[in-house]
């Protein structure tokens, strides 16, 4: 692959793009140090500030390092990586994620929706629970997988706010895209309106605050996506 030359109007961002598809394929190696800015510069045939820029987003989303008087190293973004990072690897994937990705997303996703369950039947007045079946009902009517998909994301971030844990719906956001996109697999797997169908048990039991069933609802639709788990990471 090698380093080449840059031609665009986003310079920085194509910067971005070609380290991490070369940290990705493997061309550039965990702690293999990159060439000086000077000579990425000449090289890439872009700027000083491009460069600086560029090497900047990549440590914050832990593909590298950059270590004073030494130069910059790659990372192993296993350790250092942020959900930003994982949706850099799905975009170098194509928009796909491993099988392992996936399940890992799913393990956290199912931790966040259970807190949320237990947090909103203790905590929310019954006219934000009511709230929800907004969201619902989008997803219900949906006439695509994404349309369907994008409601029920809002149904569970909206189910993380009125819990009134104030990290939640942040840690939640930063999964928007990945979560879309599997739930858009497992719609395209299942069909329009199934994904809706399951999310309906969970607001049931959340109007009638039975934790005991919004909580196997909840473990239902996900050990529904694990059976699947296979032919959505495909």
């Amino acid at each position: 692959m090698g380093f080449q030359k840059i031609k665009s109007d986003s310079l920085t961002d194509k910067f971005i793009e070609q380290i991490e598809g070369m940290i990705l394929s493997g061309e550039l190696a965990t702690g293999e140090k990159l060439p000086s800015s000077r000579s990425l510069c000449e090289m890439m045939g872009i700027s000083r500030p491009v460069v600086s820029a560029g090497i900047g987003k990549l440590e914050s989303m832990g593909f590298v390092e950059v270590k004073p008087r030494q130069g910059t190293f790659v990372s192993d973004y296993r350790r250092k990586g942020s959900v930003e990072t994982l949706d850099a690897i799905m975009r170098y994937n194509g928009c796909l994620m491993r099988r392992e990705e996936v399940e890992s997303l799913f393990q956290v996703r199912w931790a966040l929706d259970e807190l949320a369950v237990r947090l909103v039947i203790e905590r929310a007045k019954d006219a934000e629970i009511t709230s929800l079946r907004t969201y619902l009902e989008q997803a219900l009517e949906a006439a695509t997988a994404e349309e369907e998909a994008q409601a029920v994301f809002l149904f569970y971030h909206e189910l993380t706010v009125i819990s009134q844990n104030m990290i939640m719906p942040l840690v939640y956001h930063s999964f928007k895209s990945a979560s879309e996109f599997l739930w858009e697999r497992y719609i395209g797997l299942t069909h329009v309106g199934q994904l809706a169908e399951d999310v309906r048990g969970v607001m049931d039991a959340l109007e009638a605050r039975d934790e005991g069933s919004a909580l196997e609802a909840v473990r239902s639709n996900w050990r529904k996506g694990m059976e699947l788990l296979d032919e959505i990471a495909q």
